[in-house]
């Protein structure tokens, strides 16, 4: 095949040529940042959050009732609330907190060592560690495990407004950032004394898994009035079950409630990424209505120009040339045109890649998935193109030149 009598044809039909090279490269560039985009939402989604995902469920009310400013009023209902819960035939334990994990920012504090304050200048994440209201039953709701020492009890409740020091327990990315190795039990912080260490959970995806700073303080029931979310652990199998119940039986126990939401930690880490998903689906859309115009652009770039070239491709037939080699003529001439537009692809990709990356987090694209997406193209536009090199192959020498 003559690449350079090739490309000679390709030139005397610049603008058409140009348009079609230009498309391809567009489409390359989409679709190697709309996969990258999927690929980042898939690995988001299946990160390792450290919890029980499927067998969390997490209730969204809030109060109406003008009794609930009655703090010993609120307590004794949320009381009740855990207790009934806690009854229904599949839940293993119950809790109340302010705030859930895999969320962004929220209610945030200030931590370091008593002698060693100058720590938060070194890390700028201790500036903004994830404060969560707790009480005993949590751990067992969440199914932290307990790395050091112990999860929160009653005895680290205080009395309402007593000044002594509390009690904490910090996560374990935290007690290496705040004692590296050493032991953090016993130790004291500006926001208490260190009783336990739990493993790392997703408190803010937003921020790196090592930096999944977060402190537990026993003080839900005195500030009971910001809890929002009942913690519900409950045996596999029995989610469909207990679900259907818990609304019910809270409204039982006090029925001026709004419930907002009821909902698995699965769930709600699929909530938080669902814009990403969106993005990734959209572009994914996007990239496959760029292929099927793109297969038509090159369908019908074929189909016209060879239309124009019987004569040429009479003289060659009538010259002794095979219905494959006329075959191989057209399909060269397609791939020639794709591996143009695939190069230029490359530069539209990083362009893309780079315009997106103000935006959104997004990976840098890596050489198999150019690999990839230049096949993608390649059979597409072979596809497309294989019926009008068929049937041009099948032009007998008798009649194309007449068109002589």
């Amino acid at each position: 095949m003559n690449l350079k009598a090739l490309l000679k044809s390709l030139l005397l039909r610049k603008f058409t040529t140009g348009l079609l090279v230009l498309q391809l490269a567009i489409t390359l560039g989409l679709l190697v940042n709309s996969a990258i985009l999927a690929l980042d939402t898939r690995e988001k989604t299946s990160i390792s959050t450290g919890l029980e995902q499927d067998n969390i469920l997490i209730v969204a009310t809030h109060p109406t009732s003008g009794s609930y400013r009655d703090l010993d009023y609120h307590r004794a209902i949320a009381t009740e609330d855990m207790v009934k819960l806690a009854q229904l035939p599949g839940v293993n334990s119950v809790s109340v907190t302010n705030q859930l994990p895999i969320r962004s920012r929220g209610m945030l504090s200030t931590i370091y060592d008593l002698d060693n304050p100058e720590q938060v200048k070194t890390d700028k994440y201790l500036q903004n560690v994830k404060y969560t209201l707790a009480e005993k039953g949590m751990a067992d709701a969440f199914g932290f495990s307990l790395m050091e020492g112990r999860f929160l009890n009653d005895s680290d409740q205080l009395d309402f407004g007593s000044e002594e020091k509390r009690n904490i327990v910090i996560t374990e990315s935290l007690k290496r950032a705040l004692y590296g190795d050493n032991s953090a039990i016993g130790k004291e912080t500006n926001n208490g004394r260190i009783v336990g260490v739990i493993n790392d959970v997703l408190l803010d995806p937003t921020i790196p898994q090592d930096k999944q700073y977060g402190l537990f303080v026993n003080t839900m029931m005195e500030y009971i009035f910001v809890g929002r979310f009942y913690v519900l652990n409950v045996e596999p199998g029995q989610m469909a079950s207990v679900r259907s119940q818990v609304s019910d039986t809270i409204l039982a126990v006090q029925a001026e409630r709004d419930i907002f939401d009821v909902f698995t930690m699965a769930e709600h880490l699929k909530s938080f990424y669902r814009d990403d998903q969106g993005l990734a689906d959209l572009f994914m859309l996007l990239c496959a209505l760029m292929l099927f115009v793109t297969a038509i652009s090159s369908y019908a770039y074929s189909q016209f120009h060879i239309s124009r070239q019987k004569k040429f491709i009479g003289i060659r037939r009538a010259l002794g040339a095979r219905k494959k080699d006329i075959l191989l003529y057209v399909l060269t001439e397609n791939w020639l045109v794709s591996a143009i537009g695939c190069m230029l692809g490359i530069v539209v990709a990083f362009g893309f890649n780079i315009l997106l990356s103000q935006h959104i987090v997004l990976s840098k694209p890596d050489i198999m998935l150019f690999l990839l997406t230049v096949a993608i193209i390649f059979i597409s536009g072979t596809i497309a193109t294989w019926i009008p090199a068929n049937n041009t192959s099948k032009i007998a020498p008798v009649i194309a030149t007449k068109t002589v």
